[in-house]
């Protein structure tokens, strides 16, 4: 199978796997347009990021955000969404979604090495990213009961908790790296979290604005931001964060691709050192020499 083969029949499971995920969606997130919210993404963004990030290439990254585009503008015909079937809303927001996703992902992995480095360099130990988490954790939970919730201010301080965690995650598997010289696949599933929290990030933050800019529902950005946020975009950005890794990783080992999404070089085979095969002539010689001693032994 040649390579523009190969990338056809690769668009065409990609196109699949994301209308399925979309369509999953659907159907279980009827409820929230009842109490104002909007159709979840969260099957379909753990589809965006898996199907971007799966291999390692920027060509599918871009296009899983556009098809991601093209089958939302289709469902808004099929389950009807006037403000959807507007492709300035549904398609133009998601042609960037994985290009950002999947920048994210690359410079995490650059980060990630730098983690490892300064870990070791300072030898911090794992106690200390574990209580910054727990200290981020409760601060995320007291922002979510005492913060204000206006509109694009609470969804700053969202994403900045979210991130805070992610970052401070990070040090967790390169303290383990640096400490026992593994680590490598826990570096790959933070960075993969970084590329997934970024995708779902960019996905809310480019496409509500075109929902204020071109729909009648919300007098202000600040009111899209305020009904969207919680009901939408936390369980979005949780899930999918949290998922996408767990799914890529898996992925990835199901179709025998290496931890970073190449594919597996065999390592060839080393030929036998020459000591060893002389070893083996000498032995050989020796057997001879038995053999021969034995039949002269026999004929006498």
């Amino acid at each position: 199978m040649n390579n523009r083969t190969r990338n056809v029949a690769m668009l065409a499971v990609m196109a699949a796997v994301i209308a399925a995920a979309t369509l999953i969606d659907k159907l279980y997130s009827f409820g929230l347009v009842f109490v104002g919210g909007a159709s979840l993404a969260v099957c379909s963004l753990v589809a965006v990021v898996t199907c971007a990030l799966l291999y390692n290439n920027i060509i599918y990254a871009a296009a899983s955000g556009a098809i991601m585009g093209v089958v939302s503008l289709v469902m808004a015909f099929i389950f009807p969404s006037l403000i959807f079937q507007n492709p300035i809303v549904s398609v133009a927001p998601r042609l960037f979604v994985g290009i950002i996703g999947f920048g994210a992902y690359r410079l995490a992995r650059i980060a990630a090495r730098g983690y490892v480095s300064l870990a070791s360099r300072i030898r911090l130990h794992v106690a200390v990213p574990i209580a910054l988490l727990a200290a981020d954790i409760t601060g995320l939970v007291l922002f979510l009961v005492f913060g204000s919730s206006e509109g694009a201010v609470f969804f700053l301080g969202l994403c900045g908790f979210v991130l805070a965690f992610l970052l401070i995650a990070g040090f967790v598997p390169a303290c383990i790296a640096a400490k026992k010289g593994v680590g490598e696949r826990g570096m790959e599933h933070f960075a993969l979290g970084i590329g997934a929290a970024f995708t779902a990030i960019s996905n809310t933050a480019l496409v509500l604005p075109m929902m204020f800019l071109f729909g009648d529902q919300y007098s202000t950005l600040a009111d899209v931001y305020a009904a969207l946020t919680v009901i939408n975009f936390l369980p979005e950005l949780l899930v999918t964060t949290l998922l996408s890794p767990v799914v890529v990783l898996g992925v990835r080992r199901g179709l025998r691709l290496g931890t970073d999404g190449r594919p597996r070089v065999k390592a060839a085979k080393a030929p036998a050192p020459a000591s060893a095969a002389l070893s083996g002539q000498a032995v050989a010689a020796e057997n001879i020499k038995e053999n021969k001693e034995e039949n002269e032994e026999t004929e006498k």
